[in-house]
């Protein structure tokens, strides 16, 4: 009978402490959320800016520039590259923005787990939740926001050391994964301009040598080079005395199909010397990546 008894006494359905963890619950799922949304929009916009960096390179060309004049589809397909290079900057906004809202409902969760009974008290003063279940709850659902604030500010730092470091382990791991992407792309773009660098050197010390032996410029038979070689990032040529180096994936800021060039030539006719011709992309981005290519080899 006093099990009986006791059982009755028990409170059922939904305690204040309950309702708390509820909604933290709720809370936490929409942090996740946004957190989600935050990285699949941030790998939509690599994607994106991928994509529009080698459809503006395509009609950067000479058979590009004719398509988009000529031809209807070529001209609204370039259209839409440009309507899409528009939004972009909108969108990486809209990343910090996603990172933030999915960082404070995180911290509110959180809250809400460690501190179910005083995060109550702060939702009934916001008049966002009310007591329905007692007189006593009724008493304190006259509570102000102030005195709720206050009750929360006298809860020790050992309860609220807990859900701020996970927070703040949260946000870092974050920012700490995008500075890791970013310094990846940094070092694959510098990887592959020192790769270029590097052949088109190796280019022009085998002229240099067979120059000095025979007093004339060589093609890559002569040289003892190869006429093709494709790599992860170039496409590299040498076609007559024409060494030529172009990009098949976007460098930074720098498109797809990007060309450096290296070409030499025997001048003078008493006496002969070897003259050469260095070219970089016009466009500032890809200078930007090899501002030294002008003077290589010398």
């Amino acid at each position: 009978m006093e099990d009986k008894a006791n059982n009755a006494q028990k409170p059922l359905g939904l305690t204040p402490v309950r309702t708390m963890r509820l909604i933290a619950s709720l809370v936490a799922l929409m942090g996740m959320v946004f957190l989600l949304l935050q990285r699949v929009l941030s790998a939509v916009l690599v994607m994106a800016t991928d994509g529009i960096k080698l459809g503006l390179a395509r009609y950067n060309n000479f058979t590009g520039q004719f398509a988009a004049q000529n031809f209807a589809q070529d001209k609204q397909l370039l259209k839409l590259l440009k309507d899409v290079q528009t939004i972009l900057p909108q969108a990486e906004t809209a990343l910090t923005v996603f990172l933030v809202i999915a960082t404070i409902f995180i911290v509110v969760a959180l809250l809400g787990f460690a501190l179910p009974k005083q995060m109550v008290h702060v939702l009934v003063a916001l008049k966002l939740l009310k007591w329905e279940t007692g007189e006593s709850e009724d008493a304190h659902s006259a509570t102000s926001l102030m005195e709720a604030f206050a009750k929360l500010g006298e809860v020790p730092l050992k309860k609220l050391a807990i859900p701020f470091a996970v927070v703040l382990a949260v946000v870092v791991l974050v920012f700490g994964i995008s500075n890791c992407h970013e310094k990846v792309k940094a070092a694959s773009t510098e990887g592959a301009v020192e790769e270029m660098q590097q052949k088109a050197s190796a280019y022009i010390a085998a002229q240099k040598s067979y120059f000095a032996q025979k007093k004339n410029v060589g093609g890559a038979k002569a040289l003892q080079l190869a006429d093709s070689v494709s790599t992860e990032w170039f496409d590299y040529k040498l076609s007559g005395t024409r060494f030529s180096a172009v990009s098949k994936v976007p460098l930074g800021n720098c498109p797809a199909g990007s060309k450096w060039s290296v070409s030499a030539a025997a001048k003078g006719f008493f006496e002969k010397e070897l003259q050469i011709y260095r070219s970089a992309p016009k466009d500032t981005a890809c200078a930007k990546l090899s501002p030294n290519f002008k003077n290589i080899g010398k």
